[in-house]
């Protein structure tokens, strides 16, 4: 009796187990795999159907085999879809994070180009504006960690802010959005949308978040961290 009630729960779990992988591997052809929408579809119903026909074979011995087999051949397939979805710098990106910045480094100078500094009139109407500067290391005395709040206290989007003396550099990591696509949280946890360090003025990127998105409006929280500024050096290196 203990034994059949084993084997119950081991096929129950494995059950569970296919449940989350068919759903899993349906939204990964839904959005990787190749093909207009219409076929996309097609391959998502067409492997949650294939799941779903797995899960009834744990209950009938006789089809449980091929149907694991081909269950197996599927989800492989849907692998091979996942990881050949590579990042691209060559799409039609929105005017804020069309342009990349990079750095070059001599020494303890580090050279930062295409620091964005827009001038706002709203969120969407601006005046884009670039510029370089040198910062020298030994000169970094701070580093701030900004928080903020869009929908609620649990969700917030973290960047930071590099002191030295009077000037601050401002570093944040953001999905990198193109003219035509709309954004959806489900669609980035399957790798439709590439990251972007956007690197700005304070002015730019604080205060576009305080003073210019209003749908829905942010609340910005500045922290000063309090660890050795050795590691702000590292940190700041790092990005």
């Amino acid at each position: 009796m203990a034994r059949r009630i084993l084997i119950v729960l081991g096929l129950v779990f494995v059950g569970l187990v296919l449940a989350v992988v068919t759903g899993w591997g349906a939204l990964v052809l839904f959005y990787l795999s190749p093909g207009p929408e219409p076929a996309r579809k097609a391959f998502a119903w067409g492997f949650a159907l294939l799941g779903l026909a797995t899960i009834v074979a744990l209950a009938v011995r006789r089809i449980r085999r091929p149907t694991f087999v081909a269950y197996a051949v599927a989800l492989v397939l849907v692998l091979i879809a996942w990881n050949m979805a590579t990042p691209r710098n060559d799409r039609d990106w929105q005017p804020d994070v069309a342009v990349l910045p990079y750095a070059t480094i001599k020494g303890d100078l580090v050279t930062v180009h295409n620091i964005r500094n827009f001038d706002y009139r709203t969120e969407t109407d601006f005046t884009p504006a670039y510029y370089d500067r040198t910062f020298d290391l030994r000169r970094l005395d701070r580093v701030d960690l900004l928080s903020v709040y869009w929908m609620g206290p649990a969700i917030a989007h973290l960047f930071v802010s590099f002191g030295f003396g009077d000037d601050h550099l401002a570093v944040s990591i953001e999905v990198r959005k193109t003219r035509s696509k709309e954004y959806s949280t489900v669609a980035g946890f399957f790798r439709q949308f590439e990251l972007v360090y956007v690197v700005g003025d304070e002015r730019d990127v604080i205060r576009l978040r305080t003073n210019y998105r209003k749908s829905p409006p942010e609340e910005v929280y500045m922290f000063r961290t309090v660890a050795p500024i050795e590691n702000g050096r590292r940190v700041f290196l790092d990005y």
